[in-house]
């Protein structure tokens, strides 16, 4: 016994010196994942992935059907907006839906302008993936189950970003993010083996083939398709993404911001991924693409926190880049990081915008007008003195020298709390910007939170603009106390075919019939010179839920 604990005295002894050392195999793993979870930690508090994807639904209450007191949908002319749950071929479906349908994305066939897709958080990898697909303009939508997963990739419980676009004949191209990226390319939307992904070896190739080693260190894709500058009759697909692996998360040290393209082929063959820039700071970077389709250049914009704002907010660059060469090389106005365009406070990715909704997708958006090639850049402008985060907007044009001039900051919204923005140019120079306001709580005792969704137009160049507000609706949810929460998402996307703007939002189906309170893809489209209304679809309806009895 004496001997035995001699030897344990001993062995204690030894273990006490390891561990004065640092020597000891379990303090050096334990410290090592202590370092790995808060790498971990502080790299999801800028990523946006994963998604929120919870299923936030409750009973209808009275303020659903009348929030502020005022109309939910206001009867504007020109106007034209769904719910694509409600106006289904499934007429059951606006009962038993429940997903989070949150961060929409949208495309519409420039060949058919009457089929248009949309896709958002509405199920997930396991079978098919689902999106929305309406051929009558958006009067009637099915939600179609038809997005395979990429083969040879383990992708159950994606896709966790995805974006779609269309290009010429008929291809449709989507972006979808796992742990890495992957992009297909369909004809037909309602059929799932329509889509062609780019297999060697029976394992579908990853979009992002040129970041940091290790992979699975990439964030939020964003895809656009645009003519080849030399080639007319030739589409490319491009795909900008974030890149935080090999520690570079910004959370205190920088980001890269990359953009992959596939030159011409179906399925999609990512052959270029090249740097178009650095973000910073403890925030998304909220990387996105604007295309010029008159000479084929690529725009890249993202956002670098550089300081601490007022208030609590963090003071932001809002950068812009420009390849002329078909994503080869990026450089504006000879730098080869791009350009700020605004340095502006904005308050981001938290307090969450209306108590629910964490801004981990920047407030930041461009669009080019198809006319002449003017830029126009919106973004996230907290003022100092109300606390107010506003949106503004400058107008960037060439300066005649191959470089571009920016314009004046003008303001989208008056005093408001506005995020999510996304902007599109008309073919007659219509300006439009699609936000979200956030508009205080409803009276107890529900205490839910008020958005409003709103487009606004300018026919001066982004000097004034015009409001309209397309839906009010109360939160599906009230605040969980999470910081990641997201019951609308990252983004939004609206874009303009022709003298027409076509969007979809997250937003309370209540209004336009749904018996329970939970967030659908809303469509809308708004014309500068209104098409003719489409032909209302004949269909059976379910017998409408009765009215919550007021309290």
């Amino acid at each position: 016994m004496a001997q035995l604990t001699k030897i344990s005295l001993i062995l204690a002894i030894i273990g006490l010196l390891c561990l004065l050392k640092g020597g000891s195999p379990l303090v050096t793993t334990v410290a090592a994942q202590a370092r790995g979870n808060a790498q971990q930690k502080a790299e999801e508090s800028t990523r946006d992935a994963p998604p929120d994807t919870t299923p936030y639904r409750r009973p209808a209450v009275p303020g659903d059907f009348a929030p502020k007191g005022t109309r939910p949908i206001p009867l504007l002319p020109g106007v034209f907006i769904v719910d694509t749950v409600v106006n289904n071929s499934d007429p059951n479906l606006t009962n038993t839906d429940t997903f989070n349908d949150g961060e929409t994305s949208i495309t519409v066939n420039p060949a058919k302008t009457n089929e248009i897709v949309v896709t958002a958080f509405s199920g997930s990898w396991g079978t098919n993936a689902p999106l929305w697909h309406s051929t009558d303009g958006g009067n009637l939508w099915t939600k179609e189950f038809t997005i395979p997963a990429p083969p040879g990739i383990a992708a159950t419980g994606c896709p966790c970003d995805q974006a779609v676009d269309y290009g010429m004949a008929n291809q449709m191209s989507g972006t979808f993010l796992i742990s890495d990226i992957f992009s297909g390319t369909t004809t037909d939307p309602a059929s799932a083996a329509a889509w062609n992904w780019l297999v060697v070896g029976g394992v579908t190739q990853a979009t992002n083939f040129n970041n940091l080693p290790p992979p699975a260190g990439v964030d939020q894709p964003w895809l656009l398709v645009n003519t080849d500058p030399t080639i007319p009759a030739q589409d490319n697909v491009y795909v900008a993404y974030d890149d935080f692996t090999n520690g570079n998360n910004c959370m205190g040290d920088a980001c890269n911001e990359r953009v992959s393209v596939s030159y011409g082929v179906n399925p999609p063959n990512f052959t270029a991924d090249n740097q178009s820039g650095t973000a910073t700071g403890s925030i998304n970077p909220g990387h996105r693409l604007a295309v010029d389709p008159r000479n084929g250049a690529i725009y890249s914009l993202f956002q670098r926190n550089v300081a601490a704002g007022n208030g609590g907010s963090k003071n932001i660059d809002y950068m812009l880049n420009r390849s002329i060469d078909v994503g080869t090389t990026w450089t504006l106005n000879g730098m080869a990081g791009g350009i700020i365009v605004a340095n502006a406070d904005s308050t981001q990715p938290t307090p969450k915008f209306g108590t629910v909704n964490a801004l981990l997708g920047g407030v930041d958006h461009a669009a080019v007008d198809p006319n002449n090639g003017d830029v126009y850049y919106v973004y996230g402008n907290r003022d100092a003195g109300t606390g107010n985060n506003r949106l503004a907007i400058r107008r960037i044009q060439d300066n005649g020298g191959g470089g571009v001039t920016v314009g004046p900051e003008n303001f989208v919204t008056g005093q408001v709390e506005a995020a999510v923005p996304s902007v599109a140019v008309a073919s007659d120079g219509t300006v439009g910007v699609f936000h979200y306001t956030f508009d205080g709580t409803s009276p107890p005792p529900d205490n839910l939170p008020i958005f409003s969704a709103h487009l606004a137009q300018s026919t001066d160049q982004g000097v004034t603009f015009s409001d309209q507000v397309l839906l009010t609706f109360l939160s599906s949810a009230a605040d969980n106390g999470q910081p990641r929460q997201r019951v609308l998402g990252d983004y939004m996307q609206m874009k303009a075919v022709g003298g027409c703007f076509y969007g979809a939002f997250t937003g309370n189906g209540v209004p336009f019939g749904r018996p329970f309170a939970n967030h659908d893809p809303i469509f809308f489209r708004v014309c500068s010179v209104a098409p003719p209304r489409p032909t209302p679809t004949p269909r059976s309806r379910p017998t409408p839920a009765p009215r919550p009895t007021p309290r």
